[in-house]
């Protein structure tokens, strides 16, 4: 197979390495085994997905991807690798210090401004281009109408479709802008679902027509656009499938007759990972590679297992030979997989209907020159952080904050970093805390387990009791998750003490406690969100954001209080 790119004629490849265009990969540690090196070196991958296992910092993560891109590059016939991250904003970021790390989508969509989806986007393209990533696994375009969802929520821009795939393309097109291929997902959907698909295989029971009035709005929208990738979810969809419990992955049905058929995407296809239980319940995700491959993807995703991407990749190149994936199929692949690549290694990718056209990657593979005013993405950070933050209710005018220097804020809060299996790390920030005790150093705070037990409910209200704060400020995380945290909010409701609640993820558990008088709604655990949490309920700046959920029997989508 030909493959001329701008830069000269791109090497003719074997069967063996045309088969390794289809395999992105990941591995353990900070360096890939001897094993791992191998098999790159070989060509039997087209790219590495790189998770904060992988790094500490920035300056690891670009040493890193050098020396992966000489191992991949060594051979005459070697191509440079996709080298991808989950970098969405919000909860799921893989590199976190020497980088920016922005709000996620809900507190864009919050914030009333769509030009910060282009703006954030593009600020961290520039970033992680720098660095030498090329592709984004983001944005995620799912829309999210279930508020018992586990693992999309404040991933999501909202419930309504028009406004994911307005914020959705803007975010595309800022990525691309600096030559950053987006990915978008979950195709066709996993917002409608209350199971999550790394724990399990969700159902989504609707018909075609309702997939075409909501979930497939952003998806349609994301193609016209240019997105250079999509992401298949793991999600069932029984009513489109005539095989009811097959995840839309390995669907024929769907990848082939709905996404490139029936709404015509001519980019590159990738799966979700294929060891998440909701393929690997019921497939090997070796075999899974195969089928996901027959059905219509280009690029086949197992980051954890290196016996199993070494065995997926012997049996991909077995069905090629056997016919069981044909010729036509395997090429039609490589293609995309390579036209991507000579898109980010020698011209960079061009954006519809913007004037600049084509932005070029710069030197090397690839490389782009980092921002010319680094410190300039930290305060766009910091202005969606606050425009976004949304006073839900104020009723017993507890905000702004008046708390004279003798009296106590007591603040509870909860480990919330790795809620969900899309996210990395454990234990708990107390960057709130910091903020808070910077404008008033008699705060207290009080760290508990994400579902706290009925005897640690009751050792926070004796201690309540005894203290007396003039305040109680609870930070909660996904409390509609965790039912210890909807008792201890209801708990110190009831005992008639100050009580404020701010929710650090979705906003939907306010229906869980109407009771409460005053809540906040921040959708982001982040660092910058933490900081401009505290500086609105000081009163430093007026509320400005608006809720792109409703949450249930209580406030309509679009609400949001603009004073105290």
């Amino acid at each position: 197979m030909s493959m001329a790119g701008t830069n000269g004629s791109w090497p003719e490849l074997s069967l063996t390495e045309k088969v390794g265009q289809l395999l992105l990969i990941g591995f353990e540690g900070k360096k890939p085994a001897p094993e791992v090196a191998r098999f790159l070196a070989e060509g039997k991958a087209g790219g590495v997905v790189l998770l904060a296992r992988n790094f500490d910092d920035a300056v690891e993560a670009a040493e890193l991807i050098r020396s992966l891109q000489a191992l991949a590059t060594a051979r005459p016939t070697g191509l440079p690798l996709l080298i991808a991250i989950d970098q969405e904003g919000g909860p799921v970021v893989r590199l976190r210090r020497g980088v920016t790390v922005f709000p996620g989508n809900m507190a864009l969509a919050a914030t009333g401004n769509p030009e910060y989806a282009f703006q954030a986007a593009a600020a961290v393209a520039g970033e992680l281009r720098a660095l030498g990533i090329n592709l984004n696994l983001a944005p995620v375009l799912d829309v999210n109408n279930n508020p018992l969802n586990p693992v999309i929520g404040i991933r999501s821009f909202g419930e309504d479709p028009q406004m994911v795939a307005a914020l959705g393309t803007l975010a595309i097109k800022g990525y691309q802008s600096r030559g950053l291929a987006a990915v978008a997902k979950h195709f066709p959907g996993h917002g409608d679902t209350a199971v999550d698909s790394h724990r399990g295989r969700p159902r989504i029971g609707h018909p075609l027509s309702r997939l075409e009035a909501v979930e497939l709005v952003p998806f349609r929208a994301a193609i016209a656009a240019g997105v250079a990738g999509i992401m298949t979810t793991h999600c069932a969809f029984p009513v489109v499938d005539p095989e009811p419990d097959r995840p839309a992955t390995l669907s024929p049905v769907v990848l082939t007759g709905l996404l490139r058929e029936k709404l015509g995407f001519p980019g590159v296809l990738l799966t979700d990972c294929l060891e998440m239980r909701g393929v690997a319940a019921e497939y090997a995700p070796e075999q899974a590679a195969v089928l996901a491959v027959q059905a219509g993807a280009d690029l086949a995703l197992l980051t954890h297992s290196f016996e199993r991407q070494l065995t997926a990749h012997r049996l991909l190149v077995a069905a090629v030979r056997s016919g069981k994936i044909p010729r036509t199929r395997l090429e039609t692949a490589v293609q995309r997989v390579v036209r991507l690549k000579q898109q980010l290694f020698a011209g960079g990718l061009s954006i519809p209907g913007r004037p600049e056209g084509v932005v070029h990657g710069g030197e090397g593979l690839g490389v782009s020159p980092a921002p010319e005013d680094p410190g300039g993405n930290q305060r766009l950070a910091q202005q969606i952080a606050a425009a976004a933050i949304t006073l839900v209710k104020n009723e017993a005018g507890l905000l702004p904050l008046r708390l004279t220097p003798e009296e106590e804020l007591y603040l509870l809060s909860f480990h919330h970093q790795g809620l969900t299996l899309a996210e990395e790390g454990t234990g708990h920030d107390s960057g709130l805390s910091r903020a808070l005790q910077k404008r008033h150093p008699r705060t207290r705070e009080r760290v508990l387990p994400r579902s706290p037990t009925a005897e640690m409910i009751a050792m926070v209200l004796r201690e309540l009791e005894a203290r007396k704060p003039a305040l109680v400020l609870v930070a909660t995380a996904d409390a509609g998750l965790a039912q210890g945290q909807v008792v201890l909010v209801r708990k110190i409701a009831a005992t008639g003490l100050p009580l404020v609640v701010a929710a650090l993820r979705t906003p939907y558990e306010l229906a869980l406690f109407p009771e409460v008088t005053t809540f906040v709604a921040a959708y982001s655990c982040q660092p910058v969100t933490l900081e401009a949490l505290a500086g609105l309920l000081w009163g430093e700046y007026r509320p400005t954001g608006k809720l792109p959920v409703s949450i249930p029997g209580l406030y309509p989508a679009g609400y949001g209080r603009n004073r105290f």
